[in-house]
């Protein structure tokens, strides 16, 4: 059943059967309705169809018909089938009367008391009104004789019903073998045209949803930037459309912020390598200079490296910030590392750490890269011959405070941006930092940035600790 996949076939389908449904529904509803108007008010369908018991018609009038016989001497007669029999026994009220020709005798077999009705007001009655008289004896006032000339299995004879009442059989009767009778000349047509529009109309209403798919089906990496138009669109495709809009704008920001994130990188990594080779192609320099520079440049890069990684792997694991963390461990032990190095360079590192252990709910490896960031940054700032302090604080927040030139209290939220830069010609603070920003979120803590009394700037860092939620 592939065809049915296709929204149009589906909705076409749907159309076609309603309209079947209703077809089948209108006539029987218009008779109920007729039956609850009330008294004096104009019928709906024709009188002549008399009340809702006209549905019971067609299967009255059918099991008459059946029970028509012919003798060998060629006379007609009635002789009713097992199934006129049950039907009369539900029905006492029932009557029916079939005769030789119009204006002549009723057909053995008849009902006596309908022949006499109908011969009371003229044996050629029937050919002046389908609504015959109302049999006298019987209290209900809406019951009327149905007469009419039908085709029989023996030829066309007057006909007389009367009593007859609608059952719910009588509702499926009509539906299976009255349609079967008017369905190829009547139905037929009119339920392949009805197909055929609905599925002209239904393609034309959809039209605007398959050139939206064309329209999404065109966009790839490069052009992020299209979107659907929604002016056309059916008010139960639009919000489809608008979340297809949305994700696509979503798409946009992140490639974009992807191909910058790459681009930086690639540049805080560009300007370590480029000194590293510049330091390996000087001749002039001594081999302890050498070792100690070259070592510098080293660390440098890995460290932008191992941050790129952290931030890389907390953004693939949501619950990688889970881990209990002894914080002044994590730091004791980053500073030790990173100790020599200073000393190296001209500069020291102190750690003021409080003797009680402070846990903090978070990753130790993006602990140590946001740490190592802010000292690399201390580091560079300090004048020669400086000290930059990490303080370790209960309530789980680290302080790292250089003396170099600070950060202007304007710049103080800009310098945690992705990318931004005060001065191009300095290399750092364009990723790292906002790197550092996107880690310490996605432990649900916080870092921001002082000034050092004296001059100089004291970023600070606060970690949820163990037990407290983002």
């Amino acid at each position: 059943m592939k065809m049915l996949n296709s929204l149009t076939s589906r909705l076409t389908l749907f159309v076609t059967l309603g309209y079947v449904l209703a077809y089948y529904l209108a006539f029987p509803a218009i008779i109920f309705l007729n039956d609850a108007i009330a008294a004096g008010l104009p019928k709906l369908v024709n009188p002549q169809l008399g009340t809702g018991n006209q549905l019971g018609l067609y299967q009255a009038r059918d099991l008459v018909l059946e029970s028509l016989r012919r003798a060998d001497s060629g006379v007609a007669y009635m002789e009713p089938t097992p199934k006129l029999r049950a039907y009369l026994r539900e029905n006492p009220k029932f009557h029916f009367a079939v005769f030789e020709s119009i204006c002549g005798a009723a057909l053995r077999g008849s009902d006596a008391k309908l022949v006499a009705t109908v011969e009371a007001v003229g044996p050629c009655h029937i050919m002046e009104d389908p609504v015959g008289p109302h049999i006298g004896d019987d209290p209900d006032p809406t019951s009327m004789t149905f007469l009419s000339v039908v085709d029989t299995p023996i030829g066309k004879l007057p006909l007389a019903l009367y009593g007859y009442t609608f059952h719910w059989t009588d509702w499926l009767y009509y539906l299976i073998e009255r349609s079967s009778v008017a369905f190829f000349p009547i139905l037929g047509p009119m339920l392949l045209s009805v197909l055929v529009g609905a599925w002209l109309t239904v393609r034309h209403g959809l039209a605007p949803l398959k050139s939206a798919a064309q329209k999404v089906a065109g966009v790839d990496m490069n052009s992020l930037n299209q979107r659907v138009a929604t002016q056309r669109m059916p008010d139960e495709v639009a919000p489809f459309v608008d979340a297809v809009n949305a994700a696509l704008a979503r798409l946009d920001i992140g490639v974009a912020t992807q191909r910058r994130f790459i681009a930086n990188a690639a540049h805080q990594l560009r300007t370590p390598i480029t000194i590293l080779r510049t330091h390996i192609d000087d001749s002039d320099t001594d081999e302890a200079t050498f070792r100690r520079t070259v070592k510098h440049d080293a660390i440098r890069i890995q460290a932008i490296v191992e941050q790129l990684l952290a931030a890389a792997s907390l953004s693939n694991k949501p619950d990688a910030v889970d881990e209990k963390v002894d914080l002044g461990d994590t730091i004791l032990d980053l500073i030790s590392d990173y100790l020599p190095l200073a000393l190296e360079n001209g500069r020291e590192i102190e750690l003021d750490c409080p003797s009680e252990v402070i846990m903090v709910r978070g990753n130790r490896r993006a602990i140590e890269s946001i740490v190592t960031n802010l000292i690399d940054n201390a580091l560079r700032a300090e004048p020669e011959g400086g000290t930059v302090l990490v303080r370790v604080r209960p309530g789980a927040t680290v302080e790292v405070v250089d003396h170099g030139e600070g950060v202007a209290v304007e710049d103080n939220e800009k310098i945690f941006e992705p990318f931004w830069r005060k001065d191009e010609s300095v290399p750092g603070m364009g990723l790292g930092l906002s790197i550092v920003k996107e880690m310490m979120d996605k432990h649900g803590g916080r870092v921001w940035v002082e000034e050092t009394p004296g001059g100089g700037a004291t970023f600070k860092l606060w970690f949820p600790t163990v037990g407290e939620g983002a």
